[in-house]
């Protein structure tokens, strides 16, 4: 029950609607348990009289019970279901939130199927077990003893030999127990490798077709559907054995009942309407000890499902806001970087090493080096989307101590991935504004985009659902809306991480003079492979591959002097020239 606990508090603190539900069940069952009573002593009193007077009135009695019966079991599947769809739906909000905010670090290691499944699959077997099965739970506790207390007066002897099938019954759920948390652990495991294989191929199809991978992935689909299988049925036979005592006792029991009750019946010591209280009596109890069967067999995998939620509730994340979080009234953009340094987890080499810049606000930086010298790395490092050793700071406050929100808000970042919702091509745009974006300012940002062109050949306009990911875009075109979602923003640092990249030479032309005046004014930090891109910056810094800054400068002073970058500018301008023969 400690892995449970967590979640059983949550079901918990919504103490007066359970409250009510709980009131609910005893209402119900003894009204279920009137009902037999008043049958069984009509069922009597018709056998030892022919009066039926009395029938009109006991009609009249159990349409009102059956009445209240209807209404109290609705009221308390309504009320304490209804808090399990509660604690379900925040649950699943929290671990929304806890995923968001962790670090890249986390979702580097863990499967994204996995992940999912966490949020799903093993939040719904939580909720089973808290509304349903609590609710079970509450009305086995009222009716079982008060059923048992009834019976005894009926017929002790005959009560007594119904404890041996209950007795056989506990001694097989509590033997399969440690077996169903095992096993139950691994479906969990399975189901969540499944949902990534899945994930992954649906994400990666063109790829797939386009190295015809198909009957390869399906083979290892299919190995993971075995692998779920297996557990399944392990899982089944499992659950079977705990199903079968629960039947198995209750036929038991129907047995002894007609043997001993059948043979009280002929020497007079029970009548036809004891013999009925019995039978009825003992149906119900078994159902709710037969919904404790289920119950036993939910429990193993609401531990396992517990655990692996937790998991993801106990992630904290690596970058936080610090106890000294500090806020900026108004963000000018003004960067430093102090002895920069950053390595990944596990690399035999650092990424960037030792880096020194000074960025005055409203000036913009070119960042070139070949690949891997730790372009991107550096531009994540400006929004503390990783933590790099040294001295960073943000208008001459180290973003440390400055909050995240005020941090990522005054930068506008797009990445070297382009990364679309599939949602409409407005929606997209307007992702990155804190508002709803009027048409003419809509229009504008296209327009700074490159886009205004393409948008008018779509079917609905900037209505169109563009497909998961952007899957309708050719390349540029997802670098485009991705600009124009970081200028929606208006921020007073605009971060562009390789975004021309898929973009003819003519197109880049107009891209970088729209983006010339979008940043007047602004801070702009351009990664790039073309050196065209960073020509204008009033700073340019080039990376080696050990991520040392190599060299620094203004685009003339560079091509004056010997090494990386006149050597790519020259051959750049060549292969242009080359193409346009």
């Amino acid at each position: 029950m400690k892995q449970l606990w967590p979640f059983l508090r949550r079901f918990f603190a919504h103490r007066r609607t359970l409250l009510l539900g709980y009131l609910c069940i005893p209402l119900s069952m003894l009204s279920d348990v009137w009902i037999t009573l008043e049958v069984g002593d009509a069922i009597d009193r018709l056998r030892e009289s022919e009066r039926s007077d009395f029938l009109a009135g006991l009609f009249w009695l159990l349409l009102g019970l059956g009445l209240v019966r209807g209404i109290f079991r609705f009221l308390q599947r309504r009320l304490i279901v209804g808090v399990s769809r509660r604690v379900e739906t925040r649950l699943k909000q929290d671990l929304f939130d806890k995923l968001t905010s962790l670090s890249f670090s986390f979702h580097n290691k863990h499967l994204s199927g996995d992940v999912v499944s966490r949020v799903t699959s093993d939040v719904e077997n939580l909720r089973m077990f808290l509304g349903p099965g609590f609710m079970y739970v509450g009305g086995t506790v009222v009716l079982v003893p008060v059923s048992m207390v009834l019976l005894w007066n009926i017929h002790w002897q005959l009560a007594c030999t119904m404890l041996l099938p209950l007795g056989l019954m506990v001694v097989v759920m509590k033997a399969c127990t440690p077996g169903l948390h095992k096993i139950s652990t691994a479906v969990q495991e399975s189901l969540a490798l499944i949902s990534h294989r899945a994930q992954e191929n649906f994400s990666g199809v063109r790829v797939v077709k386009g190295y015809n991978r198909e009957e390869s992935q399906s083979a290892r689909f299919a190995a993971a559907s075995r692998t779920n299988r297996d557990n399944q049925v392990r899982l089944a036979h499992m659950r079977g054995m705990t199903h079968a005592a629960s039947f198995g006792a209750n036929d038991l029991t129907f047995v002894v009942i007609l043997v001993v009750g059948g043979l009280g019946l002929l020497h007079g010591e029970l009548s036809p309407g004891d013999v009925f209280k019995f039978i009825d009596l003992t149906l119900k109890v078994f159902w709710p000890v037969i919904a404790l069967g289920w119950i036993a067999g939910m429990y193993p995998r609401a531990v396992a499902s517990a655990r692996r939620v937790q998991e993801l509730l106990d992630e904290q994340p690596e970058i936080a806001d610090g106890a000294r979080t500090r806020e900026l009234a108004q963000v000018r953009g003004e960067l430093e970087l102090e002895d920069v340094s950053f390595t990944y987890p596990g690399a035999e080499r650092p990424a960037l090493t030792g880096v020194d810049l000074h960025v005055p606000a409203g000036t913009t930086l070119g960042v070139v080096g070949p690949t891997g010298s730790g372009k991107t790395t550096l531009l994540n490092l400006l929004g503390r989307l990783l933590e790099p050793s040294g001295t960073l700071k943000l208008d001459g406050v180290d973003v440390k101590d400055l909050a995240l929100a005020t941090l990522r808000g005054g930068l506008g970042y797009v990445p070297q991935e382009a990364f679309l919702f599939s949602e409409s091509y407005r929606d997209n745009i307007a992702f990155g504004a804190d508002h709803e974006l009027p048409d003419e300012l809509l229009d504008s940002l296209i327009e700074r985009s490159a886009m205004d062109g393409e948008v008018l050949e779509f079917p609905n306009g900037v209505e169109q659902l563009i497909g998961e990911r952007g899957v309708t875009l050719s390349g540029g075109q997802r670098q485009r809306t991705c600009i124009a979602r970081a200028l929606a923003k208006n921020p007073p640092v605009l971060v562009l991480d390789d975004c021309l990249s898929a973009v003819d030479t003519e197109t880049e032309a107009r891209l970088l003079g729209n983006l010339r005046e979008a940043g007047r004014g602004r801070t702009v930090v351009v990664a790039a492979h073309r050196l065209s891109s960073v020509k204008n910056a009033e700073h340019i810094i080039v990376l080696n591959e050990s991520g040392t800054v190599a060299a620094r400068g203004t685009h003339a002073e560079l091509i004056e002097s010997d090494g990386w970058y006149r050597d790519t500018w020259q051959r750049q301008q060549l292969r242009e020239e080359l193409e346009e023969l």
